[in-house]
C-alpha cells in the first residue's frame, strides 16, 4: 500500500463575528489553509445576544443580515470531517465560540484534530478562554500567531498555511 505524499487536510473554519472584524480574520485564515492546499468549510456561529440587543446597534443588524445570507452555521459532520478547526472570536469576547467547543464532544471524539484558536485583535483574555474549551473539548490546540502590526491579516494567512502543513505532517 503507497503513502499519498499530500494526504487531503480538511479545514473547518468557525466564526462569531458582529461588526465584520472577526469575519476577515476568519477569511484569512482560510486563505492561508487553501494556499496550502487545504480544503475548508467556512461557518458563522449565531448570534447568542437577543434580537432587541442586536436590532439597537444598526451597524450589527445589517452585518449580521449580510452574514446570515452569506454563511450557514457549523453543521454536526463538520467538525467530524476536519482535521483543523479554526476558532475565531472577537477581541473582548468569545462566549459563542466557547459554547460551540462545549457542544463538540457530543458529536464524538476530537482526538487528533487540531484547533487553531484565534481573536480578531489578539486579545489574551479571548484566547485564554478559547484554548481552555478548545482543550476540554479533546482538540490539540496550537499557539495563537503573533499578529503583525502593519498587516495582521498576512500573520493570520501565514498561521493557517503553517497549521494546514502541521496537519498534512500529521497524517502522513
Amino acid at each position: 500500500m503507497s503513502e499519498t505524499p499530500n494526504p487531503e487536510v480538511k479545514v473547518l473554519v468557525v466564526f462569531y463575528s458582529r461588526h465584520g472584524a472577526t469575519e476577515r480574520v476568519a477569511l484569512a485564515a482560510g486563505l492561508g489553509a487553501i494556499q496550502a492546499r487545504g480544503s475548508i468549510r467556512l461557518r458563522r456561529l449565531a448570534d447568542l445576544a437577543e434580537p432587541q440587543v442586536i436590532d439597537a446597534d444598526p451597524s450589527w443588524k445589517a452585518a449580521r443580515a449580510r452574514m446570515s445570507r452569506d454563511y450557514v452555521e457549523p453543521r454536526p459532520a463538520d467538525p467530524v470531517w476536519a482535521d483543523v478547526i479554526v476558532l475565531a472570536t472577537p477581541d473582548g469576547s468569545s462566549v459563542e465560540v466557547e459554547a460551540y467547543c462545549a457542544s463538540l464532544r457530543a458529536l464524538g471524539s476530537m482526538a487528533g484534530k487540531i484547533a487553531m484558536p484565534l481573536a480578531a485583535g489578539g486579545g489574551e483574555a479571548a484566547l485564554t478562554a478559547l484554548y481552555a474549551a478548545a482543550a476540554a473539548a479533546g482538540l490539540i490546540v496550537v499557539p495563537a500567531c503573533a499578529l503583525d502590526a502593519d498587516d495582521p491579516l498576512a500573520s493570520v494567512r501565514a498561521h493557517g498555511q503553517q497549521v494546514t502543513g502541521m496537519a498534512r505532517a500529521l497524517r502522513a
